[in-house]
């Protein structure tokens, strides 16, 4: 009997690879983990399936999700950020492979030979970006006799405030506190200011045209390690333009470092003030389109001859792919795909490590074109 547990599986995001998980996967039982066992409940209702289980869990305590995730085969991890390393490090001590939609940390990296000692897999980054990105430049690079260099692009189109932990991410992208916002060249990693790198990219329509900005993704940490020879890597992203309007306002006017202030007797952070008020109001949830595309460009040699090759996703639109789901689906689905291969033993290797490294490329890409989602691929020589 193969059973999964979903942490946070009633998520904004995760709800999708639980979705995902019982339309398509061979496991005997999908337990969702959730601290609110109401809405997980109401949620395994509605999906209807007698495979589905609910329990509750705390994440804060990694005693408590050793003993949680020992009676399991696969953990899928769609927790938030400050879960990544409790999660990851419950599951060694419990001797299950994981899952995670967040990019491998330093910490979780550091993971590694402990992994391997309890024989799992920790695959970190297996949503879309980090996730696809990672898997479309593998495949990519497969191609080639000589990589020399990655660039990920991506258009997450979603309202600013559709949760408090997308909303967390998109400031978090741009603040100008935040170092991790790299670009590898010269064999280092070298931090960014916000909105810098700014580069044109042609995204397929509906969200067409836009302009991206380096980002503080996981891709130019572990792409930089595990493809071969690569030279430069680089990551950049954006969000609707009225949303990156927005973040741009706040960054010009010293908000994201702005100290406290008084207000009628009150002491307030500006900040966490616009925080809820985005959260709090109906327009933090409200854009005209929902969806996600990312492009990959890898720069090499084949024989001697310098290409590109060139591919970009897309999916079918907000009336085929459930509204507000379209931008979910891309991120949740992936996480699913991760873990059904590594249940089948289809994982590469075990420790822990991105996507790229530890997941069947080209596998990876056909499960995610069963699902609806439109990959496009072009070599283009250069002189």
């Amino acid at each position: 009997m193969s059973k999964i547990l979903v942490l946070g599986g009633v998520g904004a995001m995760a709800n999708e690879t639980t979705r995902d998980l019982v339309e398509t996967s061979q496991f005997d039982e999908i337990t969702i983990a959730d601290i609110n066992i109401a809405k997980a409940r109401t949620f395994a209702a509605e999906l209807n399936d007698r495979r589905l289980k609910v329990v509750s869990m705390d994440a804060n305590d990694v005693s408590s999700l050793v003993k949680l995730m020992q009676s399991y085969d696969m953990v899928a991890n769609g927790l938030p950020r400050i879960y990544l390393e409790k999660a990851t490090m419950a599951a060694i001590e419990a001797k299950v492979n994981i899952t995670d939609l967040i990019s491998p940390s330093a910490e979780t990296l550091g993971m590694d030979e402990k992994a391997k000692a309890a024989d799992i897999s920790a695959v970190g980054g297996v949503g879309i970006t980090p996730g696809i990105t990672n898997i479309l430049a593998k495949l990519g690079s497969e191609k080639f006799t000589q990589v020399e260099q990655v660039d990920v692009d991506f258009a997450a189109f979603r309202a600013i405030a559709h949760s408090p932990a997308l909303l967390h991410v998109i400031l978090w992208e741009f603040d100008p506190r935040t170092d991790t916002r790299y670009i590898y060249e010269n064999n280092q990693l070298i931090s960014q200011p916000p909105f810098s790198g700014a580069r044109v990219v042609h995204f397929p329509e509906p969200i067409g045209t836009q302009t991206t900005y380096y980002v503080p993704h996981g891709e130019s940490r572990t792409l930089s390690k595990n493809i071969k020879g690569v030279k430069k890597v680089y990551i950049r992203g954006t969000f609707p333009p009225d949303a990156m309007r927005l973040v741009k306002s706040l960054y010009d006017y010293g908000i994201f470092e702005a100290k406290p202030m008084f207000y009628l007797n009150t002491e307030i952070n500006p900040l966490e003030f616009i925080k809820q008020y985005l959260l709090s109001v109906p327009e933090g949830d409200q854009t005209d389109l929902w969806g996600y595309s990312v492009q990959v460009e890898v720069i090499g040699y084949i024989d001697g001859k310098k290409k590109m090759y060139h591919c970009q996703t897309s999916h079918p639109s907000m009336a085929l792919w459930g509204g507000t789901r379209a931008y979910d689906k891309n991120v949740g689905i992936p996480m699913s795909i991760g873990a059904q291969l590594i249940a089948a033993g289809k994982a590469l290797k075990k420790g822990v490590d991105g996507a790229e490294n530890m997941l069947p490329a080209q596998l990876f890409a056909d499960e995610l074109r069963k699902r609806g989602f439109i990959i496009t691929e072009k070599m283009v020589d250069l002189a």
